[in-house]
């Protein structure tokens, strides 16, 4: 595995103190005298901040493939993470022929039926992801769980959970006859520190495959679409290139365009041309023809330089070479292979941003495991210092807060719905304009174009997207009103603090507990907290008073919501792609006249207006509502700890005996010292 030169040294500190923390947790969990549960608790800590380490080892960027079925999106990604084997196997004439043998199964027909994904790992991952990886799936009846299947499975065990007429029989007893949701192959020798979703495609009539796919988007960091060299683009490819390029204008995520299996499209043509050069030449005409500026101008911004031709095939076969001992002969089917080039452009999108906001991401959430660890120790340690007086006064003054945070934390959350409702109405209110808008824009573009045509069609739904993304995040619109109403919900959210407690920070009335209230916009992902991620889109949509499909299955809107520091370029993407995606879908399963036709697409944008609306407020709703969630989180877990110090405080003061407990001080004094250090450190790395 490579990773960019000027992403090592950070990755290495960071490796450092998430191998402290988890020393340090252990330590923690063996705290004398602590609550019940909080061995079992804290030890649970520590195999999360081992899961976070093996993330910073291995994964460094997510990276979506998307394609036509049999585009050879998985035999691709075998090959980039140099998981693509070439043998020899004996035919039924008694010759051998080449087989190509990868993580995960390809064939010239439709193979891959559900999401998969392929994770580097390393060493500390706690399983033996050697050879070709571990398999693990989830299945459609067990929720979040994911179950086991083992390190190297024979290929036909891979297909039978990834193939829609894979053998059954191949699977676990336990796993014959259940619907696979998703599987994942954990590697330690990947070549790319890149976690690759091989994607079936966008609006699966699967719901929980759609789900996956959706939120797989949300969290890519980039996209790579990949075309078969021997298949040039066409109409059939319109509408999801075009749902890509809805996802690059409200996002700003770049997108990989690769032609693989040069090495099946070599032959020349009349002007000794191979094939794929004219196809990759044939791409990327296609792509500047239908995916243009309103200057008319091609969208380099979005196509960039085009298609990047590789073979993995040809880098396999160099392999093969290379252990037989031709190594100049491996060395020229390594360099007509080009895959170094595109492991290059991945590793390029790491340095320029990606790598060190996961380094980021990691630090975050790690601080997030330690600091309370640390918090409850710290309080534990000053109680042990305090002569018994002092103690009666402590315990009044703990009941005291616990009775003003079971007073004020249902107020506080009434008024900051209240301000986070009329915040989204403000937001919204330009809505009432858009339709005229666009019906001003687009009405006589739409009049004077052959819809019929696909090409034609793609251009006025690319102008469409276009229009919505300019008003969206123009001055006055949405998006920028958003922008200012979120920052203002955010100041909100102190006042109320203040308004209720006394103090900004807390320090006052509540000791030990700090607001800091950009640290709230980052929640932590594991399961820590109250609500889930359905719960908050339920409890967004009840908050603005949306019952829709949307809201009913929406968790996959909650990534999308909270996905980044602003909400539109992260999340609107979910209001616009999807509806106009849709949209085509259901007009090109009509035969009309144009003329029909046309009034149809014209009479239709009221309705798309309606849902990006909706699903504008319902976003809104659950970024404001996750906030507030995850503030409110907080309080219980201070008043948990409030509760368990006057627990503690009533032992000692009847147990006057105990006041001076040295030796306990001198146990909790060193994991303190060393808990303040970790925490600075990680916050250090969390800077940009």
């Amino acid at each position: 595995m490579t990773v960019p030169q000027d992403l090592n040294e950070v990755r290495d500190e960071l490796r450092t103190v998430l191998d402290q923390c988890v020393e340090w947790l252990r330590a923690a969990a063996d705290a004398p005298e602590t609550p019940a549960g909080w061995p079992e608790e804290t030890r649970e800590d520590a195999r999360t901040m081992t899961r976070l380490r093996t993330r910073a080892a291995s994964t460094l960027i997510n990276v979506a493939l998307l394609g036509s079925f049999s585009s050879g999106k998985s035999f691709l990604l075998s090959g980039l993470q140099g998981g693509l084997e070439l043998v020899e196997v004996p035919t039924a004439d008694g010759r051998t022929a080449d087989k190509f043998v990868g993580l995960l199964p390809s064939s010239p027909v439709p193979t891959t039926a559900c999401p998969a994904s392929v994770v580097p790992v390393d060493g500390q991952s706690g399983v033996d992801a050697s050879g070709t990886g571990y398999l693990r799936v989830r299945f459609t009846d067990s929720g979040e769980e994911w179950e086991d299947v083992g390190n190297s499975p024979a290929p036909s065990v891979v297909a039978a959970y990834a193939m829609q007429d894979g053998n059954m029989t191949d699977r676990l007893r336990p796993h014959r006859g259940r619907e696979v949701a998703e599987l994942e192959i954990m590697l330690d020798s990947a070549r790319l520190p890149a976690k690759l979703h091989d994607l079936p495609g966008y609006g699966s009539p699967n719901p929980v495959h759609d789900m996956i796919v959706r939120t797989a988007m949300a969290d890519a960091d980039c996209f790579m679409y990949v075309s078969h060299a021997s298949r040039t683009l066409s109409e059939r490819d319109l509408d999801l290139i075009r749902f890509l390029y809805d996802h690059y204008l409200l996002s700003g995520k770049r997108v990989v365009w690769v032609v693989t299996a040069i090495d099946a499209a070599s032959h020349l043509d009349l002007r000794d041309i191979p094939e794929w050069k004219a196809t990759i030449t044939r791409n990327n005409t296609y792509l500047r023809e239908n995916f243009t500026l309103p200057t008319g101008q091609p969208d380099l911004g979005f196509i960039g330089e085009g298609f990047l031709p590789v073979s993995p095939a040809l880098e396999a076969r160099a392999a093969k070479l290379d252990a037989e001992g031709a190594r100049e002969a491996a060395q020229r089917q390594r360099a007509e292979s080009r895959m170094e080039t595109l492991r290059q452009a991945i590793e390029d999108l790491i340095s320029t941003g990606t790598g060190v906001r996961h380094i980021a991401a990691v630090a975050r959430e790690a601080r997030i495991l330690v600091a309370p660890r640390h918090q409850a120790l710290d309080r534990r340690l000053r109680e042990e210092r305090l002569e018994i007086d002092e103690l009666k006064e402590l315990l009044r003054s703990e009941e005291r807060r616990m009775e003003l945070l079971d007073t004020a934390v249902p107020r506080m959350r009434e008024e900051l719905e209240r301000r986070l409702r009329n915040r989204i109405a403000r937001a919204v209110r330009p809505f009432t304009r858009l339709p005229a808008h666009l019906h001003a824009e687009l009405d006589d573009v739409i009049r004077a174009t052959d819809l019929t045509k696909p090409t034609r069609a793609n251009q006025v739904q690319v102008q469409k997207a276009q229009v919505l993304h300019t008003w969206i995040e123009g001055p006055g619109g949405p998006a920028t009103l958003w922008t200012e109403e979120f920052e203002g919900f955010k100041k909100d959210l102190v006042q109320a603090v203040e308004r209720v407690f006394g103090d900004r920070d807390l320090a006052g009335r509540l000791p030990d507990f700090a607001l800091d209230v950009n640290s709230l916009l980052e929640p932590p992902r594991q399961g820590g907290r109250a609500a889930t991620r359905h719960d908050v889109v339920q409890r967004a949509a009840a908050l603005v008073g949306i019952v829709t499909p949307v809201a009913a299955g929406g968790g996959w809107l909650y990534g999308l919501a909270t996905a980044g520091t602003l909400f539109p370029p992260a999340g609107f993407v979910a209001g616009i792609a999807a509806i106009v995606f849709l949209g085509v879908q259901r007009r090109k399963g009509r035969t009309s006249s144009l003329q029909v036709l046309q009034d149809e697409w014209i009479d239709a944008m009221e309705g798309e207006v309606a849902s990006i609306e909706e699903q504008f407020t319902l976003a809104t709703g659950v970024r404001g509502a996750d906030l507030i969630d995850y503030l409110m989180d907080n309080l219980v877990q201070y008043r948990e700890q409030l509760e368990q110090s006057r627990d503690r405080i009533g032992e000692r003061i009847m147990n006057p005996e105990n006041q001076v407990r040295q030796g306990l001080v001198d146990q909790l004094e060193p994991l303190c010292v060393e808990a303040a250090g970790l925490v600075g450190a990680l916050q250090a790395l969390e800077a940009p």
